[in-house]
């Protein structure tokens, strides 16, 4: 199978420079490759790299094929949804022939199979054709999507490169990605921690530090061969603390026989009989001796340190969250609707019922546009309602897929001191410490924090008050996490016994995490789940 591209000891290095990867080798051709990693492992330069947008920090790329990104934002808003597929110019053309105005080079260039092809392409993307004319702006989130798998169709191209094309997408845009992936007949790239489209695809090259490693098979076959992993560096772990122990014990008995030796030379010296210029030398060659014991020791307990922290180093040490001590104490309906409607801009919502118990999971889902954020709005009392009856708990807390309860520019205790000014510092440090922010760490800039960390300082701030909520509301919380960020997540919220009601069209983080319920909406009314 040829390739479309080859990486040959290509290495990446963050804006600042800091070094991302070691050198990679590695051809694309007509497979589907995932790419996984914590966030700023260097998914999107890579992407970034192959496309040509930048240059590798060392190593060269060889493209033999065509490329394409899938294009999820444009820097020019008010462009027509024409332009923005890149049917613009040709289709322009094919009008002034049609009017009678073409020029020679309008008949040379004409595509007069465009037409069919955009309206295909548009078809395919669940686009209207009526849309061509309107301005890109004017399109939400999901069909600007869309109208990137429009572009993406009319190109064509032989590798195709997708970065996190499934965020802020509904079930049906995810649908249309994982088709577009599986159905594309060239190669396809996806930076993505979507583990349902990752099935899909072929192989997975995972990203760290220490360097690349490609798997065989889909997100099942990876999470198997990761697993199996994670069991043996822990098994090293095990042994390279119990090697440190021993080199440490016998570091000591070495010692210690040392120490008596020499006080037993001491005492004879002592008894008599013995010249002077011998005891010296006898002293001498103990102290001797006693030196390379210790350096002889000092060696292998440093040597086995040195094991213990690279067996550390390879295993992704993820420290548990155990946040039920902090869901509030409830009994019956934590939260009511009745009846209720609201209003914002066009949209209109409701009337809708809902009654929510203390210790219920439920899922509240939704094409885009259905109303959820409206819903969510209402629920938190930034939107009042227009009428009905809205009964909500006295302290419920929110986790958006944007923590944007954290600040830049402020430190985590900072932060946690904003949003619950009634804690000690005592008090906010063994807080922050239960969401593994021990010691300094407590003082870490919100700039500063990994994917992983911005998620334990939301929950931490969430849910860390005096008094703990009745109600815990997530919003899309999986958008912009990493994988293993979102596995923390569903850790912690698989045994949370407090009330939740969670925003998300992630089908696996909700079957992890435990839902009692389903909600559905459609065009501000409920529909069936």
């Amino acid at each position: 199978m040829p390739a479309f591209l080859t990486l040959s000891d290509v290495s990446l290095a963050a804006p600042d420079g800091t070094p991302l990867l070691p050198p990679l080798s590695l051809a694309f051709g007509a497979e589907r490759t995932g790419l996984t990693g914590a966030n700023g492992a260097g998914k999107s330069t890579l992407l970034s790299v192959m496309a040509g947008a930048l240059s590798p920090g060392s190593g060269s790329v060889a493209r033999s094929g065509t490329l394409g990104r899938l294009l999820q934002s444009w820097p020019d808003a008010g462009i027509p949804v024409a332009e923005a597929i890149g049917a613009g110019p040709g289709l322009a053309r094919l009008a002034r022939i049609e009017a009678g105005d073409g020029t020679e080079t309008d008949f040379a260039e004409a595509d007069w199979t465009l037409p069919q092809r955009v309206t295909a392409a548009l078809a395919r993307a669940g686009l209207p054709e009526d849309a061509l004319e309107s301005p890109l702006g004017t399109l939400s989130g999901g069909q600007r999507t869309r109208a990137g798998i429009a572009r993406a169709l009319l190109e064509a191209p032989d590798l195709l490169l997708l970065d996190e094309p499934t965020n802020n997408l509904d079930a049906e845009g995810r649908a249309l990605i994982a088709g577009l992936v599986r159905d594309w007949a060239g190669g396809v790239v996806i930076a993505s921690h979507d583990r349902a489209l990752l099935e899909g695809v072929d192989r997975i090259l995972e990203l760290a530090p220490t360097g690349a490693t490609l798997f065989g098979g889909g997100w099942s076959a990876y999470a198997e061969a990761r697993a199996a992993r994670i069991a043996r560096d822990a098994a090293a772990l095990e042994e390279a603390e119990r090697d440190l122990a021993r080199a440490r014990a016998e570091a000591r008995a070495q010692a210690e026989r040392q120490a008596r030796r020499m006080g037993a030379g001491r005492r004879q010296g002592k008894a008599g009989g013995i010249p002077r210029i011998v005891i010296g030398a006898m002293k001498q060659r103990a102290e001797g001796t006693a030196a390379r014991t210790r350096t002889l020791g000092q060696r292998a307990e440093a040597e086995a340190r040195a094991a213990r922290d690279a067996a550390e180093a390879r295993i992704a040490r993820r420290a548990p969250l155990k946040i039920g001590a902090e869901a509030g104490e409830a009994h019956g309906l934590v939260l009511s609707l009745d009846g209720v409607t609201a209003r914002r801009g066009a949209f209109r919502l409701g009337p809708l019922d809902l009654g929510l118990r203390a210790g219920e999971h439920v899922a509240l889902d939704g094409a885009n546009g259905a109303g959820k954020s409206t819903l969510l709005a209402v629920i938190r009392g930034r939107l009042p309602p227009e009428a009905g009856a809205l009964r909500r708990p006295a302290r419920l807390a929110m986790l958006d897929q944007h923590v944007s309860d954290l600040q830049a520019g402020e430190t985590l205790l900072a932060a946690l001191r904003r949003t619950h000014p009634a804690l000690t510092d005592e008090a906010a440090h063994a807080l922050l410490a239960r969401y593994a922010f021990r010691g300094e760490r407590g003082e870490a800039e919100v700039s500063t924090l990994s994917g992983g960390e911005r998620l334990r300082a939301g929950l931490a701030l969430a849910l860390g008050g005096a008094e703990p909520p009745q109600l815990l509301i997530l919003d899309e919380p999986t958008n912009h996490l990493d994988i293993e960020a979102v596995e923390l997540l569903e850790a912690a919220l698989a045994d949370y016994p407090g009330a939740m009601l969670v925003a998300s069209h992630d089908a696996a983080f909700l079957a992890a995490i435990g839902i009692d319920r389903h909600l559905r909406l459609a065009a501000g009314q409920w529909a069936e789940p």
